[in-house]
């Protein structure tokens, strides 16, 4: 059976909309496996489709279903799927490409070199990724993880960002994050924060349940701390060493749940919440601000609803510098007082 690519393209479409015939479905598997300028065809297709209906297509499509279909027996009969599940929809105008995400991850299950996957999340977006032995990660904005698609002796994760991990317990397979500038967190099974991106001065780990063990480098030689449940250690990458931590534990890992938790919250700790949360930059214009501190709790809440806490709590004012052009950059919002 011949098709052309307008043909491809409806079978595409039909997958997305999980309306393929097994015929069809098989035929589309052998497609996508023959090449990779066929892998990269479908690929475009899919972010192609997903930016013009991305949120009629998350309401519709159980992704994790599709691509388990579309992905079953091409190489792996019994290899599990990643998924990525969208936890908060920012704005109406922000696009989250949802199914380049999946296909990425797809089409590195079938190259040439199938030994990692990575997977990226947008400014303002928030996903979860169940990794090979179904220990479940909490991706927070403008996070990279990279993991092999199977883990052998030692489970390893590489992380630029920050993420929430629920480690699947196992005594005989160690669970190592690695992290930029030679900080790593090591367990076996347990529940545990990682705020870690590239070109913070600040590496900052909280565990909520179990142990996990801190390395970094110290000022001579490696260094390693161990943690206890509800505790955080913050490194200082600079300084190669750890300081103080002024956040609880509630506010460090209530992203994961969609929420802003303050409790006696500096401005400067809640704008960096909130900027992550929304995809924003504040710019403080009036000296004096970072003093000011916050405790309240928000709830799948917009961006505009935190700023008038602030603006009630604290007569801090805001400006929206750039509203009209917020699909493009990121929004900047001014902070002062009169």
């Amino acid at each position: 059976m011949h098709k052309n690519d307008d043909n491809i393209e409806q079978l595409m479409l039909s997958f997305l909309n999980d309306k393929l015939t097994l015929e069809d479905e098989l035929y589309l598997k052998k497609w996508i496996s023959e090449s990779d300028a066929n892998r990269d065809q479908a690929k475009r297709f899919c972010e192609f489709y997903h930016n013009i209906e991305a949120f009629s297509l998350l309401e519709n499509i159980d992704t994790e279903q599709a691509f388990q279909q579309i992905t079953a027996k091409i190489d792996h009969p019994k290899s599990n799927i990643r998924y990525i599940h969208i936890l908060q929809r920012v704005a109406a105008i922000l696009f989250i490409p949802l199914f380049g995400i999946q296909v990425y991850s797809l089409f590195v299950k079938n190259s040439s070199s199938p030994e990692w996957v990575t997977l990226r999340t947008n400014p303002g977006m928030v996903a979860t990724v169940r990794l090979p032995d179904n220990s479940t990660v909490w991706l927070n904005s403008s996070t990279t993880i990279k993991y092999p698609q199977s883990f052998e002796n030692e489970r390893i994760v590489e992380l630029d960002g920050e993420a929430f991990f629920d480690v699947t317990k196992n005594s005989k397979s160690r669970f190592k994050v690695s992290t930029p500038y030679q900080a790593s967190i090591e367990v076996f099974g347990t529940r545990f924060n990682v705020d870690a991106y590239h070109g913070n001065r600040a590496i900052r780990t909280t565990l909520q349940e179990g142990q996990v063990v801190f390395h970094y480098q110290g000022k001579s030689n490696i260094e390693h701390l161990i943690l206890k449940p509800s505790q955080t250690v913050v490194y200082d990458i600079e300084n190669h060493e750890l300081k103080p931590n002024d956040l609880n534990e509630e506010t460090l890992t209530s992203w994961k749940d969609n929420q802003i938790v303050l409790k006696n919250t500096s401005l400067i700790d809640l704008l960096d919440i909130v900027e992550k949360r929304f995809d924003v930059q504040f710019v403080l214009k009036t000296a004096g601000l970072e003093a000011e501190r916050f405790t309240g709790i928000f709830h799948s809440q917009q961006l505009i609803t935190v700023l008038e806490h602030i603006k009630i709590s604290s007569n801090i004012q805001y400006k929206i510098i750039n509203e009209s052009d917020q699909a493009e950059h990121p929004l900047i919002v001014e902070l002062y007082k009169m």
